[in-house]
């Protein structure tokens, strides 16, 4: 059994403090210019990048697309000394910038989807060959989309509409549409996807917009796409085009505004601001325009206010030149959000191109740290390549000095402690139960606040204290607090797990747990631990369909033995 995120269980109230010592980053850069990395193909228009572990080893690769030559996708698989090139696509394709991953066909592993340029009406995905890859063989493709007009720039899946499967949302900026589809039960016969219209973008007219622009933009054109659970319902909203849409009643969505002055935008949200709504950062893609983070702030606490509020803005760069790729993710491992953003150097310009990360508090304030100037990055990505357990930079330019690829590895590589051998990586949570005399003694509004003042900022839920699980959650936000994990009856899971996936979807959980293996007491059998793992696979299977994570929560019972040896070994 694997721990994906380990909970700290505390028998009395105690202040917990983790002591990291801080350490000057080292970045190890590698380039496709001295040979430490293949490139791509030999085209001069790099488009999008993905990075995803392909092959389920535990490792990321990154996948990689071009819109002028062939291959027009390759796929890169980490390996024990860098990396090997395969080829997706082996035929040139005109492919667009924004792209998106999922297990589009339910087989296990994860197939990857991108759309259509200014050139062509189309959206394709490719069907991930797991285990069989051959280096010069491309996967098999399929559409999405090969109707209505041209240029697809940004896709995303997500769960929008709260019914416990993923859908794909994109736009098309020719129509001035923004689509979403299902999922076909059979996405390889079913071609194209069928798609619904939630929101158009007129061309006539458009507001005042926050920076300047180059020729290609259109007359308010909207792009850019960010999902996050905006209004606390337990749905996933769609942030795009200076707007989020909150879903209403099947295929309808209402529209709310961010900025309409900010329509041709990147878009990231989180909890950048403790507390309260996620906050929205939205800067350009292609251009000079501030970086802005929006905070929602309520009208007021009369009735007829609630739930009326304004976003805030608040620049958090003055300027950025071509700043199409980003992020947010908690860097340096202190509980906050942090933003990673990467210029361009589109057309050659821009000799300064900044690669950099504004380190955040919680509070809202930002310290720039800064990881590379004068190389281009267009649609760049930020995860841990190498498998050491840190934030590594893979980053690739659109036109400037292509074909080429960089990599920035932080610290070097180091041992691999990816999920193939585990890692205490990031923040350290509280299991509530722990506090379950404190719930019952002090109640849960005040019990707590003192998880706040311990300065925790994740927890573990295994009761909701006799609240509902709405109110249960509005008093973690209230207080800072999320949940990343939730424990639940065994016999729940057999007879409700519908129910289980909408409150972990509620909480945006990303781990759900079984906390006890029923049986006998003190005659815990291997006849037991055989049915729960037959029950755990199901459970773990149909979870993992909903974008779940399922483990179980070890006690000691189950480290017996019998004549066949031990139960757990």
């Amino acid at each position: 059994m694997q721990a994906h995120r380990f909970f700290l269980a505390a028998m009395f109230f105690c202040t917990l403090l983790l002591m990291a010592e801080t350490k000057p980053i080292q970045w190890t850069h590698l380039t496709s210019k001295n040979g430490d990395l293949d490139t791509p193909n030999q085209g001069k228009e790099q488009t999008s990048s993905l990075v995803l572990d392909i092959d389920q080893d535990g490792l990321n690769d990154f996948v990689i697309s071009e819109r002028s030559a062939a291959p027009a996708v390759t796929w890169f698989q980490r390996q024990e000394n860098g990396w090997k090139k395969f080829i997706v696509e082996d035929e040139p394709l005109h492919i667009e910038a924004g792209s998106d991953y999922h297990d589009i066909d339910g087989d296990g592993d994860l197939d990857i989807l991108m759309g259509g340029d200014w050139q062509n009406n189309e959206i394709w995905w490719w069907e991930n060959p797991y285990p069989d890859y051959d280096p010069q063989t491309g996967w098999n493709r399929y559409l999405v989309k090969n109707w209505g007009g041209n240029k697809h720039h940004d896709q995303l899946f997500g769960d929008f509409d709260g019914d416990f499967n993923m859908e794909l949302a994109y736009w098309c900026q020719d129509d001035g549409d923004l689509y979403i589809a299902d999922i076909p039960a059979d996405p390889k016969t079913t071609q194209p996807w069928p798609a619904h219209f939630i929101y158009h973008f007129n061309k006539d007219s458009e507001m005042e917009q926050r920076g300047s622009y180059p020729d290609f933009k259109g007359n308010n054109e909207h792009e850019g796409m960010a999902q996050a659970d905006i209004d606390g319902d337990g749905k996933m909203d769609l942030i795009a085009g200076g707007r989020w849409f909150r879903h209403l009643e099947g295929f309808q969505y209402a529209e709310n505004i961010i900025d309409a002055g900010y329509t041709f935008s990147r878009a990231a949200a989180g909890q950048l601001v403790e507390g309260g709504r996620p906050e929205v950062i939205l800067v350009v893609g292609d251009g000079l325009a501030p970086m802005i983070m929006y905070e929602w702030q309520e009208r007021g606490q009369d009735q007829w206010k609630k739930g009326t509020g304004t976003w805030k803005a608040k620049v958090l760069l003055e300027k950025v030149d071509n700043g199409h790729s980003l992020q947010l993710l908690d860097f340096n491992g202190d509980g906050h959000l942090d933003i990673w953003n990467a210029e361009m150097r589109l057309f050659g310009g821009n000799p300064d191109a900044c690669n950099r990360v504004l380190l955040g508090d919680g509070v809202g304030n930002f310290k720039e740290l800064i990881i590379s100037t004068g190389i281009a990055n267009h649609e760049s990505k930020i995860a841990d390549l190498d498998g050491d357990g840190d934030f590594d930079i893979l980053g690739k330019p659109y036109d400037w000095d292509a074909p080429r690829l960089d990599i920035w590895l932080q610290n070097g590589s180091g041992e691999i402690v990816t999920a193939r051998a585990g890692s205490l990586k990031g923040d350290v949570g509280l299991q509530l139960y722990s506090l379950r005399f404190e719930f019952k003694k002090a109640g849960v509004a005040e019990t707590i606040a003192k998880v706040k003042e311990m300065g925790i900022k994740s927890v573990e839920i295994s009761s909701y204290y006799d609240l509902t699980p709405e109110a249960f959650k509005k008093m973690l936000r209230q207080n800072g607090l999320k949940s990343p994990a939730m424990l639940f009856d065994y016999q729940r899971f057999l007879d409700d797990i519908d129910g289980i996936v909408r409150e972990a979807r509620l909480f945006n959980a990303q781990y759900v747990g079984a906390a006890w293996i029923p049986h006998n007491s003190g005659r815990f059998t291997r006849a037991y631990l055989q049915k729960a793992i037959v029950d755990f696979n199901r459970i773990g299977e149909t979870l993992r369909g909903k974008g779940l994570r399922f483990f179980y929560h070890l006690h000691g019972y189950e480290f017996a033995s019998d004549d066949q040896g031990f139960y757990i070994d």
